[in-house]
């Protein structure tokens, strides 16, 4: 393979390994350097592109915390105490209750230090390009790249935290004054729409894993779906308007025949994924590892069923009530492990309980009779993301898809519908129905739709996030939630973040 020196950055030429050590080949003849030789790099684009790999790399910590809180603490991802495991310190039951603190559990600290470690590197990187004389085509569409991963993870702070400090490579050092939620919010707008015009449009094995114009889209029109829960002012037309830029765009995009396939082992080699996943996060088991979603959910005793190295770790499950709204013909079902769960004989597994020592037959049910003393084999457990069978280690080979077509598709429809157009929005969401077996809808209001996107994004990190645009994250009640308290649409800013820089203030209710 083609070699690159880099400073601390494996890189190869396939352009996902570049950025992150994605889905690449394992047997690579690649070298570390420390020092960069700059006689010879960087001299083209691919070689720019991957001065800010480390910070394209940073994206992979997106899985957890930041995807787990935005699950775990909404209705459809629960992760009960089952005897001695997954108490930690009770951080699983405060997100299934919404009981969290400024201290507990980590993922909120973890997910604040995630996005300012994403926002540092690509200040740093920008710094860099930006003064550098060196001048090569594709500059200004790397440039522009880093603007919109800083957004990114901008995004995620507004949404989750609301009132945060915006630092860009242009902030004095020190303590940073802490910025509105509306001032947060036209930041990103603006970052995003002046990225736009220099990202790549075509969508292909180069553009694989990076922002292109069809991903700036799409989170631009995240930003403006839930504008009105940002700024009070709702923002619908705009977003229609986002969405139709990705739906019109000569890239191509068009959902996947085979649902799964989405997310399948090596999903980024395959053509008709990558058509529907308009942005993803590459992992590889070896290089980039931290895909390990089928260890959080599978039960201890199907390691050997799937020849794991180690056994799974018997955690992230979905509530009942969740999992009974799929109906028996939908595909997207088969994602889910409900009932008896067989041996490689063809025999239903056993295991001993550690909750009452008692042998028992594996078979998963939807019914889960306790937060803190769950047994087993309760809780439906979710295998969206393929096991990737005889593998010797935890991580897998499946990228982490941020960013569907078929998520454009029902945010087209949500603004079509709450612009007074449904007759429209129904014929987007029969398109995403009829992929998945459902048959068409004659009539959408905006309860279905919810119910509609749990079902097509379960487990994809956007539950909260629709929750709260419907009203329901804190204005309903689940299984083992009973609070209510609308101070629970943002979380806490972290104690020690606020140690950290005092012109942080807290948010309301904490």
């Amino acid at each position: 393979m083609k070699k690159y020196k880099i400073r601390n950055v494996l890189v190869v030429a396939s352009v996902a390994s570049m950025l992150m050590g994605g889905q690449a080949c394992t047997d690579l003849d690649a070298e570390v350097f420390d020092q960069a030789e700059t006689s010879l790099f960087p001299a083209n684009e691919d070689e720019l592109l991957s001065t800010v790999g480390a910070t394209y790399g940073d994206l992979r910590g997106f899985l957890d915390p930041v995807l787990v809180l935005n699950e775990a603490t909404t209705d459809e991802l629960v992760v009960p105490t089952r005897g001695p495991d997954w108490y930690d310190n009770a951080s699983w039951q405060q997100m299934a209750k919404h009981e969290w603190s400024p201290v507990s559990p980590g993922q909120i600290n973890g997910s604040w230090e995630w996005a300012y470690r994403v926002i540092a590197g690509a200040n740093t990187n920008i710094i860099g390009l930006e003064n550098s004389t060196l001048e090569l085509d594709g500059k200004e569409t790397i440039v522009s790249e880093v603007h919109m991963l800083r957004a990114f993870a901008y995004f995620w702070l507004l949404d989750m935290f609301g009132n945060v400090a915006i630092v860009t490579e242009d902030t004095p050092a020190g303590n940073a004054p802490q910025s509105s939620r509306q001032e947060l919010y036209d930041f990103i707008e603006s970052e995003i729409l002046a990225a736009i015009p220099n990202l790549k449009e075509e969508v292909n094995v180069t553009t694989y894993s990076r922002f292109t114009k069809g991903a700036a889209y799409t989170l631009l029109a995240k930003l403006y779906l839930n504008a009105e829960v940002y700024t009070g002012t709702p923002q619908w037309q705009k977003a229609l308007d986002a969405t139709n830029q990705v739906i019109n765009s000569p890239a191509g995009y068009e959902l996947n025949p085979n649902y799964l396939t989405n997310f399948a082992i090596n999903n980024g080699n395959n053509p008709d994924a990558y058509k529907e996943n308009i942005f993803a996060i590459p992992y590889d088991k070896i290089l980039a590892g931290g895909m390990n979603m089928q260890m959080r959910t599978l039960h201890y005793a199907q390691g050997s069923v799937f020849g794991l190295a180690g056994n799974p770790w018997n955690g992230f499950a979905t509530r009942a009530e969740f999992y009974n709204t799929f109906s028996d013909n939908d595909k997207r079902k088969a994602m889910w492990l409900e009932g008896p769960q067989l041996n490689n004989n063809g025999e239903v597994i056993t295991f001993v309980d550690a909750v009452d020592g008692q042998s028992k037959d594996l078979v998963f049910t939807p019914k889960i009779t306790s937060l803190d003393k769950a047994f087993g084999n309760e809780g439906v457990r979710n295998v969206k993301y393929e096991v990737q069978r005889g593998n010797t280690r935890n991580d897998q080979d499946n990228d982490l898809v941020v960013f569907r077509y078929a998520d454009v598709l029902l945010m087209k429809a949500e603004a079509l519908l709450r612009l007074g157009m449904p007759a429209e929005a129904i014929l987007l969401v029969n398109e995403v129905r009829d992929r998945a077996g459902t048959g068409p809808i004659v009539n959408l209001t905006l309860d279905a739709l919810l119910e509609e996107r749990g079902r097509e994004f379960a487990w994809e990190g956007w539950r909260r996030n629709d929750m709260i645009r419907f009203g329901k994250y804190t204005g309903s009640t689940w299984e083992f939630k009973t609070k209510t308290d609308p101070t629970r649409k943002l979380f806490p800013i972290p104690s020690l973040q606020i140690s950290n820089n005092p012109n942080l203030k807290q948010n309301p209710g904490y």
